[in-house]
């Protein structure tokens, strides 16, 4: 398949690799080969969770014509996720959305006759490399030098349009199993009823969810243990359920206005105005907001 992927910009010294952080490798030849990546990165389930929001839902079906600014520019940039699979939807906006806009440094060989660098000389450190000595003494020479540099660091900052919000650190069952949790949530729900700890959801309950999931091993049942401590384990089911549905609920939402991956509460509730969240909360009432897990069960 083609994309429209545009040549990262030549920022002087510069390869024209697909630059994408946050997918294991850095560089990719071109937007095929880094799909592969893309499938179980948390690239997918930013778009994956935006499938399960209602109020991103909502924003599709108003085009845009929202009072959240937040969620106007997200569908000006993500678009309609809910018609297309994730390797079209890939190819014809997550790579731009992605890409690293100003191309990485790389260690790359000087002209001795037009010694120009691409960036500001404060950033690099130049070195007399004497080829005839061996590769093991270099490293290590070029090692010592640099922990002689004061107060260098790493810099890990995602310079794309629709930066991650965390770099480092990214399970992919972090994102995996809420997703997971409220999947079941949502099937076994019962929109008559308040969801309450404890208290039974449709066909499932909180327990039932994570036992099903192996949420937490220690909690799962064992046949022929104490009745109290099988309540015991009940209830640390039932707790562990609950957080992480909120986990899940915190993701979509902040997906939904820009931020993934983020489990905690928005910085700032999604705007709707009276008539906007009447509207919305009509048509999820009459059902029209179905949430979409296909592309999640084909790929993952």
């Amino acid at each position: 398949m083609t994309s429209n992927f545009d040549e990262l910009p030549d920022a002087g010294q510069l390869n024209h690799e697909l630059a994408i952080k946050g997918m294991g490798q850095l560089r990719y030849a071109t937007p095929d080969s880094a799909l592969k990546a893309a499938r179980s990165s948390p690239y997918f389930w930013w778009w994956s969770y935006l499938r399960i929001s209602k109020d991103y839902w909502w924003t599709v079906q108003c085009a845009g014509d929202v009072t959240d600014q937040r969620l106007k520019s997200m569908y000006e940039d993500f678009g309609d996720v809910y018609g297309v699979s994730f390797e079209d939807w890939w190819f014809d906006r997550g790579v731009n959305l992605f890409k690293e806009q100003v191309a990485t440094p790389k260690v790359r060989q000087l002209n001795p006759l037009d010694i120009s660098l691409s960036q500001p000389s404060s950033k690099f450190l130049l070195l007399e490399i004497p080829l005839n000595l061996t590769q093991r003494t270099i490293i290590a020479q070029i090692r010592k030098k640099l922990e002689g540099i004061e107060n260098r660091t790493v810099q890990r900052q995602n310079i794309s349009k629709r930066p991650l919000a965390k770099l480092t650190g990214i399970r992919s069952n972090s994102l995996k199993m809420p997703f997971e949790v409220w999947k079941l949530f949502y099937q076994s729900r019962d929109d008559r009823e308040v969801p309450r700890l404890g208290r039974q959801l449709g066909t499932k309950s909180l327990y039932q969810i994570g036992k099903e999931l192996a949420l937490v091993a220690k909690c799962m049942p064992v046949a022929g243990e104490l009745k109290s401590k099988s309540d015991k384990k009940v209830n640390g089911m039932k707790v562990a359920t609950s957080r992480m549905l909120k986990r899940a609920n915190n993701l979509i939402l902040n997906a939904s206005v820009g931020e993934f991956p983020v489990v905690t509460s928005p910085k700032q509730p999604i705007a709707w105005n009276a008539k906007e969240k009447l509207r919305l909360d009509k048509a999820v009432k009459d059902g029209y907001w179905q949430p979409i897990f296909a592309d999640y069960e084909s790929l993952v």
